[in-house]
């Protein structure tokens, strides 16, 4: 039995200290969070498979996705997106699996 699927980490938060909150209206309160999907095999993340984005009101706790930015916060979500890194842990299984083919190859050569 083979247990694999998708989950998802944070991948990290950039605060936004000059945009104003659409709801409550409060500056300075809005944070922009990505979190990263992977596909895993018995948990060990495998591969990639997207990332979703988001911005948090740290007062009011409304989250809008990054498909309802508005100009100016998606202005500074381009400014600042790249802070907010993939970690290489994501690709750890893809990883194990290749140097596994490696180590096959290189073993049925020798034998």
């Amino acid at each position: 039995m083979i247990i694999f699927g998708s989950r998802a980490s944070n991948l990290g938060s950039v605060t936004i200290t000059n945009t104003q909150c659409s709801y409550c209206e409060n500056t300075g309160t809005q944070n922009i969070v990505q979190y990263g999907r992977y596909f895993h095999v018995f948990w060990i993340p495998v591969f990639p498979i997207g990332r979703k984005t988001f911005s948090e009101c740290t007062h009011c706790k409304r989250t809008i996705s990054k498909k309802d930015f508005g100009v100016e916060l998606m202005h500074v979500f381009n400014e600042k997106k790249d802070k907010i890194k993939r970690p290489l842990w994501h690709w750890i299984g893809l990883l194990l699996f290749g140097l596994l083919v490696i180590w096959i190859a290189v073993v049925s050569k020798i034998s």
